[in-house]
């Protein structure tokens, strides 16, 4: 399959390398003529310009940032003006939902095939072909892709309509970090009381922290707060850390939640029933 790849960068070029071990044939372009070079070294054909593309079947963009997505499928002489019907275009950027909408509506308008198809990993995972890809878009479009997309990727999946992979991304990326901020209060607390860091890692990763998404998620979803651990048991926990350990930001917010949700008559339900006060608060796009 002739396929092109647009941005040559941290993840573009190990995902278009990717590809073509995989036997399709791959052009790439990149506007930085240092990643070009790099692209070329790697032993991609390059072309200096998006018109270079024109006849591939299928075309994937990795790009820093929503406008770069915009002005690459939409200025004049952009993909959207290259690409002839029936080709598909694949982004892999995680950009603004509302940017990559703007470009699918118009790709539709040219009867080419539009996916938002961010990549959650990073470029080692990129360089072994085990990215997770979630893909908004219509089916036929990810029929069409799929092959290519699956030379970088060990799981790929349609969510839902355009902008639903985006939207999985993003989320996904903020219960990282908060995940992240709550394992570094971890490690500083263990700092600051003399712990043995190394042991103490290991025993949190043996304990159930790591596995809270497989334990607790789909309950949370279905709204099932049967008690295994209660609400009432971790307000009392948290209590006696900030006691022991003085306050934390991340762990500050989460005994508030809890704290809420008790007050709402839930202190005897499973700690899963704090969504009932998150979800209050968040508002909805």
């Amino acid at each position: 399959m002739r396929v092109g790849f647009v941005g040559m960068g941290r993840m573009g070029l190990p995902m278009a390398r990717r590809a073509a071990d995989a036997g399709h044939d791959v052009t790439a372009f990149d506007a930085s003529p240092q990643a070009a070079r790099r692209a070329a070294a790697s032993g991609l054909a390059t072309v200096d310009g998006l018109d270079g593309l024109a006849g591939c079947e299928v075309v994937c963009s990795s790009l820093p940032g929503s406008d770069d997505v915009e002005a690459v499928y939409c200025s004049g002489g952009g993909l959207l003006e290259v690409l002839e019907p029936p080709a598909v275009a694949a982004d892999l950027s995680t950009v603004s939902v509302a940017v990559s909408r703007r470009v699918a509506a118009e790709a539709r308008r040219r009867s080419i095939g539009f996916l938002d198809a961010p990549v959650s990993g990073t470029s080692i995972h990129a360089e072994a072909g085990t990215l997770t890809v979630m893909v908004g878009g219509p089916a036929e479009a990810l029929s069409a892709a799929r092959g290519v997309l699956e030379t970088f990727s060990s799981r790929v999946e349609r969510v839902g309509d355009n902008g639903s992979g985006l939207l999985l991304k993003l989320i996904s990326n903020r219960l990282l970090t908060s995940y992240l901020g709550a394992i570094a209060e971890a490690v500083v607390a263990m700092e600051r009381t003399g712990l043995d860091v190394s042991q103490g890692i290991e025993l949190l990763r043996a304990g159930a922290a790591p596995r809270q998404l497989d334990y607790k998620a789909e309950p949370m979803a279905a709204r099932d707060f049967a008690p295994m651990f209660t609400v009432d048991l971790m307000r009392k926990d948290l209590r006696l850390a900030a006691e022991a350990l003085g306050a934390a930001r991340i762990a500050g917010v989460a005994q508030a939640v809890l704290e809420e949700t008790a007050a709402a008559g839930r202190g005897s339900e499973d700690l899963g029933a704090l969504i009932t006060a998150v979800e209050r608060h968040m508002d909805g796009p």
